[in-house]
Protein backbone atom coordinates (compact mmCIF):
# COMPACT_ATOMS: atom_id res chain seq x y z
CA UNK A 1 0.00 0.00 0.00
CA UNK A 2 1.70 3.21 -0.70
CA UNK A 3 2.33 5.83 1.97
CA UNK A 4 -0.08 9.07 2.01
CA UNK A 5 0.68 11.88 0.85
CA UNK A 6 0.07 15.66 0.90
CA UNK A 7 -1.50 16.89 -1.70
CA UNK A 8 -0.99 20.60 -0.61
CA UNK A 9 2.24 19.97 -1.01
CA UNK A 10 2.41 18.24 -4.38
CA UNK A 11 0.61 21.12 -5.66
CA UNK A 12 2.73 23.98 -4.13
CA UNK A 13 6.09 21.79 -5.01
CA UNK A 14 4.32 21.29 -8.84
CA UNK A 15 3.30 25.39 -9.05
CA UNK A 16 6.04 26.31 -8.03
CA UNK A 17 9.19 23.72 -10.48
CA UNK A 18 6.67 25.21 -13.16
CA UNK A 19 7.52 29.11 -12.22
CA UNK A 20 10.80 28.58 -11.07
CA UNK A 21 11.40 26.97 -14.69
CA UNK A 22 9.79 29.88 -16.65
CA UNK A 23 11.74 32.00 -14.05
CA UNK A 24 14.93 30.05 -15.14
CA UNK A 25 13.77 30.41 -19.35
CA UNK A 26 12.62 34.24 -18.92
CA UNK A 27 15.90 35.20 -17.43
CA UNK A 28 17.95 33.08 -20.06
CA UNK A 29 15.97 35.02 -22.73
CA UNK A 30 16.31 38.72 -21.04
CA UNK A 31 20.04 37.90 -20.44
CA UNK A 32 20.41 36.73 -24.42
CA UNK A 33 18.48 39.45 -25.54
CA UNK A 34 20.21 42.02 -23.11
CA UNK A 35 23.79 40.39 -23.90
CA UNK A 36 23.09 41.11 -27.85
CA UNK A 37 21.78 44.10 -27.56
CA UNK A 38 24.50 45.24 -25.36
CA UNK A 39 26.66 44.15 -27.90
CA UNK A 40 25.05 46.35 -30.90
CA UNK A 41 25.80 49.18 -28.53
CA UNK A 42 29.08 48.30 -28.12
CA UNK A 43 30.16 47.15 -31.69
CA UNK A 44 28.02 50.54 -32.98
CA UNK A 45 30.57 52.39 -29.78
CA UNK A 46 33.76 50.67 -31.65
CA UNK A 47 32.25 51.50 -35.26
CA UNK A 48 32.13 55.69 -33.66
CA UNK A 49 34.98 55.35 -32.40
CA UNK A 50 37.53 54.24 -35.26
CA UNK A 51 35.81 57.07 -36.57
CA UNK A 52 36.65 59.53 -34.63
CA UNK A 53 40.17 58.40 -34.81
CA UNK A 54 40.38 58.26 -38.39
CA UNK A 55 39.10 61.73 -38.50
CA UNK A 56 41.74 62.66 -35.70
CA UNK A 57 44.65 60.91 -37.53
CA UNK A 58 43.76 62.24 -40.80
CA UNK A 59 44.50 65.98 -39.15
CA UNK A 60 48.24 66.67 -39.78
CA UNK A 61 48.04 68.89 -36.15
CA UNK A 62 46.81 65.66 -34.80
CA UNK A 63 49.62 63.30 -35.97
CA UNK A 64 51.93 61.90 -33.64
CA UNK A 65 49.63 62.88 -30.90
CA UNK A 66 48.76 59.77 -28.01
CA UNK A 67 46.33 60.70 -26.06
CA UNK A 68 45.70 58.46 -22.81
CA UNK A 69 43.17 55.76 -23.53
CA UNK A 70 39.31 56.63 -22.81
CA UNK A 71 40.44 60.37 -22.61
CA UNK A 72 40.11 61.57 -26.17
CA UNK A 73 38.30 58.86 -27.99
CA UNK A 74 35.34 57.31 -24.94
CA UNK A 75 36.18 60.12 -22.06
CA UNK A 76 35.94 59.37 -18.30
CA UNK A 77 33.18 56.84 -18.69
CA UNK A 78 33.81 53.11 -17.44
CA UNK A 79 33.65 52.06 -21.57
CA UNK A 80 37.02 52.04 -22.61
CA UNK A 81 37.86 51.31 -26.29
CA UNK A 82 41.69 51.45 -27.26
CA UNK A 83 42.32 52.19 -30.40
CA UNK A 84 45.23 52.14 -32.97
CA UNK A 85 46.14 53.92 -35.91
CA UNK A 86 48.10 51.72 -38.69
CA UNK A 87 49.54 53.04 -41.57
CA UNK A 88 49.78 51.36 -45.30
CA UNK A 89 52.92 49.20 -44.26
CA UNK A 90 50.95 47.81 -41.16
CA UNK A 91 52.98 49.90 -38.44
CA UNK A 92 50.97 51.12 -35.45
CA UNK A 93 51.37 55.05 -36.61
CA UNK A 94 49.24 55.84 -32.88
CA UNK A 95 47.41 53.73 -29.99
CA UNK A 96 45.70 54.57 -26.73
CA UNK A 97 48.17 54.68 -23.94
CA UNK A 98 47.25 51.05 -23.30
CA UNK A 99 46.64 49.71 -26.54
CA UNK A 100 48.70 46.71 -27.69
CA UNK A 101 51.40 47.75 -29.59
CA UNK A 102 50.97 45.72 -32.17
CA UNK A 103 47.92 46.03 -34.77
CA UNK A 104 44.90 43.87 -33.19
CA UNK A 105 44.79 42.82 -37.15
CA UNK A 106 47.46 42.73 -39.42
CA UNK A 107 46.70 41.75 -43.57
CA UNK A 108 43.17 41.37 -43.66
CA UNK A 109 42.26 43.63 -47.19
CA UNK A 110 38.74 43.80 -46.09
CA UNK A 111 38.15 47.52 -45.71
CA UNK A 112 35.53 47.79 -42.73
CA UNK A 113 34.66 44.63 -40.53
CA UNK A 114 34.38 43.24 -36.72
CA UNK A 115 36.59 40.26 -35.83
CA UNK A 116 37.42 38.68 -32.77
CA UNK A 117 41.68 38.07 -31.95
CA UNK A 118 43.55 37.11 -29.55
CA UNK A 119 45.75 39.69 -28.26
CA UNK A 120 48.63 38.68 -25.59
CA UNK A 121 46.82 35.91 -23.80
CA UNK A 122 43.60 38.28 -23.91
CA UNK A 123 40.20 38.25 -26.00
CA UNK A 124 39.81 40.98 -28.06
CA UNK A 125 36.18 42.85 -29.81
CA UNK A 126 38.00 44.33 -32.58
CA UNK A 127 36.63 46.80 -35.39
CA UNK A 128 38.55 47.56 -38.59
CA UNK A 129 37.91 50.75 -40.79
CA UNK A 130 40.43 52.13 -43.52
CA UNK A 131 40.59 55.18 -45.11
CA UNK A 132 41.25 55.35 -48.60
CA UNK A 133 42.16 58.96 -48.91
CA UNK A 134 44.88 58.60 -45.75
CA UNK A 135 45.98 55.45 -46.32
CA UNK A 136 45.64 54.91 -42.23
CA UNK A 137 43.50 52.00 -40.79
CA UNK A 138 41.49 52.43 -37.89
CA UNK A 139 41.49 49.43 -35.09
CA UNK A 140 39.32 50.20 -32.01
CA UNK A 141 39.00 46.91 -29.67
CA UNK A 142 37.59 46.08 -26.44
CA UNK A 143 38.46 43.50 -24.62
CA UNK A 144 35.81 40.58 -23.74
CA UNK A 145 36.21 40.61 -20.25
CA UNK A 146 35.53 44.28 -19.83
CA UNK A 147 31.72 43.67 -21.67
CA UNK A 148 31.28 40.39 -19.53
CA UNK A 149 32.16 42.13 -16.08
CA UNK A 150 29.31 45.09 -17.01
CA UNK A 151 26.86 41.94 -18.02
CA UNK A 152 27.59 40.20 -14.88
CA UNK A 153 27.36 43.75 -12.83
CA UNK A 154 24.14 44.01 -14.31
CA UNK A 155 22.65 40.29 -13.81
CA UNK A 156 24.13 41.10 -9.88
CA UNK A 157 21.70 43.72 -9.76
CA UNK A 158 18.70 42.35 -11.06
CA UNK A 159 19.46 38.85 -9.01
CA UNK A 160 17.77 40.79 -5.63
CA UNK A 161 14.88 41.74 -7.07
CA UNK A 162 14.45 38.65 -9.34
CA UNK A 163 14.81 36.71 -5.88
CA UNK A 164 12.51 38.14 -4.13
CA UNK A 165 9.95 38.10 -6.80
CA UNK A 166 10.33 34.32 -6.57
CA UNK A 167 9.56 34.09 -2.90
CA UNK A 168 6.54 36.48 -3.09
CA UNK A 169 5.54 34.22 -5.91
CA UNK A 170 5.82 31.25 -3.89
CA UNK A 171 4.27 33.06 -0.56
CA UNK A 172 1.24 34.23 -3.16
CA UNK A 173 0.64 30.51 -4.79
CA UNK A 174 0.99 29.11 -1.24
CA UNK A 175 -1.78 31.10 0.51
CA UNK A 176 -3.68 30.77 -2.81
CA UNK A 177 -3.51 26.65 -2.64
CA UNK A 178 -4.07 27.05 1.17
CA UNK A 179 -7.06 29.23 0.38
CA UNK A 180 -8.80 26.95 -2.14
CA UNK A 181 -7.96 23.53 -0.25
CA UNK A 182 -9.96 25.13 2.73
CA UNK A 183 -13.31 23.34 1.81
CA UNK A 184 -11.89 20.44 2.22
CA UNK A 185 -10.25 20.71 5.01
CA UNK A 186 -13.92 22.30 6.35
CA UNK A 187 -15.26 19.42 4.76
CA UNK A 188 -13.54 16.77 6.75
CA UNK A 189 -14.28 18.66 9.43
CA UNK A 190 -17.49 17.96 9.41
CA UNK A 191 -17.47 14.50 8.38
CA UNK A 192 -15.00 13.85 11.54
CA UNK A 193 -17.42 15.40 14.03
CA UNK A 194 -20.47 13.05 12.53
CA UNK A 195 -21.27 10.91 15.61
CA UNK A 196 -21.86 7.03 15.09
CA UNK A 197 -25.39 7.49 15.00
CA UNK A 198 -25.53 10.61 13.16
CA UNK A 199 -25.96 9.46 9.09
CA UNK A 200 -27.51 12.76 8.15
CA UNK A 201 -26.07 14.08 4.29
CA UNK A 202 -22.61 15.94 4.43
CA UNK A 203 -23.90 19.97 3.36
CA UNK A 204 -21.95 20.71 0.25
CA UNK A 205 -23.12 24.36 0.49
CA UNK A 206 -20.00 26.10 -0.97
CA UNK A 207 -18.61 23.83 -1.82
CA UNK A 208 -16.44 24.02 -5.35
CA UNK A 209 -17.85 21.59 -8.27
CA UNK A 210 -15.09 19.26 -8.43
CA UNK A 211 -15.78 18.24 -4.85
CA UNK A 212 -19.59 17.62 -5.40
CA UNK A 213 -19.08 14.05 -7.17
CA UNK A 214 -17.12 13.06 -3.54
CA UNK A 215 -20.00 14.55 -1.50
CA UNK A 216 -22.65 12.90 -3.20
CA UNK A 217 -21.18 9.63 -3.45
CA UNK A 218 -21.20 10.02 0.39
CA UNK A 219 -24.10 11.28 1.05
CA UNK A 220 -25.95 8.45 -0.85
CA UNK A 221 -23.54 5.85 0.93
CA UNK A 222 -24.63 7.47 4.72
CA UNK A 223 -28.07 7.43 3.29
CA UNK A 224 -28.15 3.81 2.35
CA UNK A 225 -26.14 3.19 5.46
CA UNK A 226 -29.22 4.62 7.39
CA UNK A 227 -31.64 2.86 5.93
CA UNK A 228 -29.74 -0.55 6.65
CA UNK A 229 -29.32 0.13 10.23
CA UNK A 230 -32.76 1.11 10.76
CA UNK A 231 -34.08 -2.04 9.30
CA UNK A 232 -32.03 -3.84 11.22
CA UNK A 233 -33.10 -2.19 14.16
CA UNK A 234 -36.71 -2.44 12.95
CA UNK A 235 -35.90 -6.48 12.85
CA UNK A 236 -34.51 -6.61 15.79
CA UNK A 237 -37.31 -5.43 17.99
CA UNK A 238 -39.94 -6.68 16.09
CA UNK A 239 -38.42 -10.10 16.72
CA UNK A 240 -37.36 -10.41 19.86
CA UNK A 241 -41.10 -8.63 20.51
CA UNK A 242 -42.76 -11.55 18.91
CA UNK A 243 -40.63 -14.21 20.55
CA UNK A 244 -41.88 -12.90 23.95
CA UNK A 245 -45.44 -14.10 24.10
CA UNK A 246 -44.33 -17.76 22.83
CA UNK A 247 -41.24 -17.90 25.15
CA UNK A 248 -43.70 -16.70 28.09
CA UNK A 249 -46.64 -19.46 26.81
CA UNK A 250 -43.57 -22.26 26.68
CA UNK A 251 -41.63 -21.60 30.18
CA UNK A 252 -45.98 -21.43 31.79
CA UNK A 253 -46.35 -25.02 30.26
CA UNK A 254 -42.71 -26.33 31.45
CA UNK A 255 -43.50 -24.97 34.71
CA UNK A 256 -47.18 -26.76 35.04
CA UNK A 257 -45.68 -30.01 33.31
CA UNK A 258 -43.27 -29.54 36.34
CA UNK A 259 -46.33 -29.73 38.89
CA UNK A 260 -47.62 -32.82 36.99
CA UNK A 261 -44.64 -34.82 36.95
CA UNK A 262 -44.68 -37.56 39.44
CA UNK A 263 -40.91 -38.40 39.23
CA UNK A 264 -37.49 -36.22 38.97
CA UNK A 265 -38.13 -33.18 36.78
CA UNK A 266 -34.30 -32.38 36.04
CA UNK A 267 -34.78 -32.80 32.43
CA UNK A 268 -37.99 -30.34 32.83
CA UNK A 269 -36.07 -28.14 35.40
CA UNK A 270 -33.21 -28.05 32.41
CA UNK A 271 -35.50 -27.13 29.79
CA UNK A 272 -37.03 -24.42 31.98
CA UNK A 273 -33.36 -22.66 32.60
CA UNK A 274 -32.92 -23.30 28.33
CA UNK A 275 -36.31 -21.15 28.08
CA UNK A 276 -35.28 -18.50 30.76
CA UNK A 277 -32.00 -18.02 29.15
CA UNK A 278 -33.65 -17.40 25.88
CA UNK A 279 -36.10 -15.27 27.32
CA UNK A 280 -32.91 -13.10 28.74
CA UNK A 281 -31.52 -13.05 25.34
CA UNK A 282 -35.05 -11.43 24.11
CA UNK A 283 -34.98 -8.69 26.94
CA UNK A 284 -31.41 -7.85 25.79
CA UNK A 285 -32.18 -7.46 21.88
CA UNK A 286 -34.88 -5.45 22.83
CA UNK A 287 -32.62 -3.39 25.09
CA UNK A 288 -30.23 -2.56 22.33
CA UNK A 289 -32.92 -2.09 19.68
CA UNK A 290 -34.51 0.31 22.46
CA UNK A 291 -30.83 2.27 22.73
CA UNK A 292 -30.12 2.42 19.47
CA UNK A 293 -31.71 6.18 18.98
CA UNK A 294 -29.84 9.16 19.55
CA UNK A 295 -28.51 10.52 22.54
CA UNK A 296 -30.61 13.47 22.39
CA UNK A 297 -33.62 11.50 23.33
CA UNK A 298 -32.13 10.94 26.38
CA UNK A 299 -33.65 12.15 29.33
CA UNK A 300 -31.50 12.94 31.70
CA UNK A 301 -31.84 14.09 35.22
CA UNK A 302 -29.87 13.92 38.66
CA UNK A 303 -29.86 10.34 39.72
CA UNK A 304 -29.31 9.64 43.70
CA UNK A 305 -26.43 6.93 43.62
CA UNK A 306 -26.84 5.97 47.17
CA UNK A 307 -30.27 4.83 46.10
CA UNK A 308 -29.32 3.22 43.27
CA UNK A 309 -26.35 1.24 45.09
CA UNK A 310 -28.89 0.22 47.81
CA UNK A 311 -31.70 -0.69 44.87
CA UNK A 312 -29.27 -3.24 43.49
CA UNK A 313 -30.36 -7.14 43.47
CA UNK A 314 -28.38 -8.93 45.80
CA UNK A 315 -30.02 -11.79 46.11
CA UNK A 316 -27.57 -13.97 43.64
CA UNK A 317 -24.83 -12.87 45.41
CA UNK A 318 -26.10 -14.11 48.69
CA UNK A 319 -26.56 -17.09 46.79
CA UNK A 320 -22.97 -17.90 45.71
CA UNK A 321 -21.94 -16.33 49.04
CA UNK A 322 -21.02 -13.49 48.04
CA UNK A 323 -19.96 -10.24 49.73
CA UNK A 324 -20.96 -7.28 47.91
CA UNK A 325 -19.62 -3.70 49.37
CA UNK A 326 -19.74 -0.04 48.15
CA UNK A 327 -17.74 3.03 48.66
CA UNK A 328 -19.99 6.52 47.62
CA UNK A 329 -17.35 9.39 47.21
CA UNK A 330 -20.13 11.21 44.62
CA UNK A 331 -23.59 11.33 45.57
CA UNK A 332 -25.40 12.26 42.63
CA UNK A 333 -24.55 11.68 38.44
CA UNK A 334 -26.34 13.08 35.42
CA UNK A 335 -28.17 10.43 33.60
CA UNK A 336 -30.68 8.76 32.50
CA UNK A 337 -31.97 6.77 35.50
CA UNK A 338 -33.19 3.68 34.10
CA UNK A 339 -30.59 2.99 31.87
CA UNK A 340 -28.12 3.54 34.19
CA UNK A 341 -29.95 1.66 36.49
CA UNK A 342 -29.81 -1.11 34.08
CA UNK A 343 -26.22 -0.69 32.52
CA UNK A 344 -25.19 -1.27 36.62
CA UNK A 345 -27.62 -4.29 37.02
CA UNK A 346 -25.84 -5.69 34.16
CA UNK A 347 -22.31 -5.12 35.72
CA UNK A 348 -23.07 -6.72 39.01
CA UNK A 349 -24.95 -9.39 37.61
CA UNK A 350 -21.88 -10.24 35.35
CA UNK A 351 -19.46 -9.84 38.93
CA UNK A 352 -21.64 -12.45 40.59
CA UNK A 353 -21.62 -14.68 38.01
CA UNK A 354 -17.68 -15.12 37.11
CA UNK A 355 -16.63 -14.24 40.37
CA UNK A 356 -15.30 -16.86 42.92
CA UNK A 357 -18.33 -18.33 45.25
CA UNK A 358 -17.32 -16.85 48.93
CA UNK A 359 -16.02 -13.89 47.00
CA UNK A 360 -15.99 -10.26 47.09
CA UNK A 361 -17.52 -7.59 44.94
CA UNK A 362 -16.99 -3.80 45.20
CA UNK A 363 -19.24 -0.89 44.26
CA UNK A 364 -17.73 2.67 43.71
CA UNK A 365 -18.46 6.08 42.82
CA UNK A 366 -15.76 8.61 42.71
CA UNK A 367 -15.61 12.10 41.38
CA UNK A 368 -12.81 12.87 39.04
CA UNK A 369 -10.36 15.75 38.36
CA UNK A 370 -12.34 16.77 35.70
CA UNK A 371 -15.38 17.12 37.01
CA UNK A 372 -17.06 13.75 36.15
CA UNK A 373 -17.67 10.55 38.45
CA UNK A 374 -16.28 8.04 38.05
CA UNK A 375 -18.25 3.63 38.57
CA UNK A 376 -16.34 1.17 39.26
CA UNK A 377 -17.50 -2.37 39.76
CA UNK A 378 -14.69 -4.67 40.72
CA UNK A 379 -14.25 -8.21 42.16
CA UNK A 380 -11.84 -11.01 42.37
CA UNK A 381 -12.31 -13.57 40.70
CA UNK A 382 -10.77 -15.48 37.43
CA UNK A 383 -10.66 -12.01 35.49
CA UNK A 384 -10.33 -11.73 31.93
CA UNK A 385 -7.13 -11.55 29.88
CA UNK A 386 -5.65 -8.04 28.81
CA UNK A 387 -5.99 -9.84 24.69
CA UNK A 388 -9.70 -10.70 25.54
CA UNK A 389 -10.64 -7.24 27.43
CA UNK A 390 -10.37 -5.41 24.17
CA UNK A 391 -13.00 -7.62 22.79
CA UNK A 392 -15.37 -7.11 25.98
CA UNK A 393 -18.51 -4.80 24.90
CA UNK A 394 -18.70 -6.64 21.80
CA UNK A 395 -22.20 -8.30 20.80
CA UNK A 396 -22.60 -12.25 21.60
CA UNK A 397 -18.46 -12.10 23.02
CA UNK A 398 -17.87 -14.22 25.43
CA UNK A 399 -14.69 -15.15 27.30
CA UNK A 400 -14.38 -18.78 26.75
CA UNK A 401 -14.05 -21.08 29.68
CA UNK A 402 -15.77 -19.91 32.71
CA UNK A 403 -18.09 -22.25 32.64
CA UNK A 404 -20.84 -20.18 32.96
CA UNK A 405 -23.88 -19.81 30.56
CA UNK A 406 -24.78 -15.91 28.87
CA UNK A 407 -25.77 -14.81 25.57
CA UNK A 408 -22.58 -12.36 25.40
CA UNK A 409 -25.00 -9.11 25.27
CA UNK A 410 -24.60 -7.85 28.60
CA UNK A 411 -21.75 -5.44 28.25
CA UNK A 412 -22.98 -4.71 25.06
CA UNK A 413 -25.35 -3.04 26.80
CA UNK A 414 -23.19 -1.54 29.19
CA UNK A 415 -21.50 0.18 26.25
CA UNK A 416 -23.92 1.13 24.41
CA UNK A 417 -25.37 3.28 27.41
CA UNK A 418 -21.61 4.70 27.92
CA UNK A 419 -22.00 6.02 24.40
CA UNK A 420 -25.29 7.52 24.46
CA UNK A 421 -24.02 8.91 28.07
CA UNK A 422 -20.71 10.43 26.72
CA UNK A 423 -19.30 8.18 28.87
CA UNK A 424 -15.70 6.22 28.82
CA UNK A 425 -16.08 2.58 28.99
CA UNK A 426 -12.63 0.74 30.14
CA UNK A 427 -11.49 -2.28 32.36
CA UNK A 428 -8.38 -3.11 35.06
CA UNK A 429 -7.48 -5.10 37.15
CA UNK A 430 -10.22 -5.94 39.99
CA UNK A 431 -9.86 -6.51 43.91
CA UNK A 432 -6.38 -7.03 45.30
CA UNK A 433 -4.75 -7.39 42.06
CA UNK A 434 -6.91 -10.31 40.39
CA UNK A 435 -10.39 -10.20 38.35
CA UNK A 436 -11.65 -7.51 36.50
CA UNK A 437 -12.97 -4.33 36.86
CA UNK A 438 -15.18 -2.32 34.70
CA UNK A 439 -14.85 1.25 35.11
CA UNK A 440 -17.50 4.06 33.33
CA UNK A 441 -15.83 7.74 33.60
CA UNK A 442 -19.12 10.29 32.98
CA UNK A 443 -18.42 13.58 31.69
CA UNK A 444 -19.25 16.44 33.84
CA UNK A 445 -22.97 17.16 33.96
Amino acid sequence: MKAPYSLRRRLLAWVLGASVTAWLVSLAIVVSVAWHESSAVFDEALEETARLALALGADPQQRGATPRAGSALAGESRLKLYYQLVDADGRVRSRAEDAPARPFVQGDKRRDFHDNVWIDGSYWRVYVERDARSGLTAQVGQPWKERLDLLEEMAEKLAWPMLGLLVLLGAVCWLAIRRQLAPLERTAAGIAAKSPQDLSPVADAGQPRELRPILDALNALLGRLGTALASERRFTADAAHELRTPLAALRMRVQLLERQQAGPAEPLRALREDVDRCTALVESLLALARLDPDHAALARQDVDLAALFDSMDRSAAQARGITVTQTLDATTLQAEPALLASALRSLLDNAVRYGHPGGRVHLSAAPQPDGGVRLAVRDDGPGVAPADRARLGERFFRVLGTGQTGNGLGLSIVARTAALHGARLHFGDGLDGRGLAVLLDFPPG
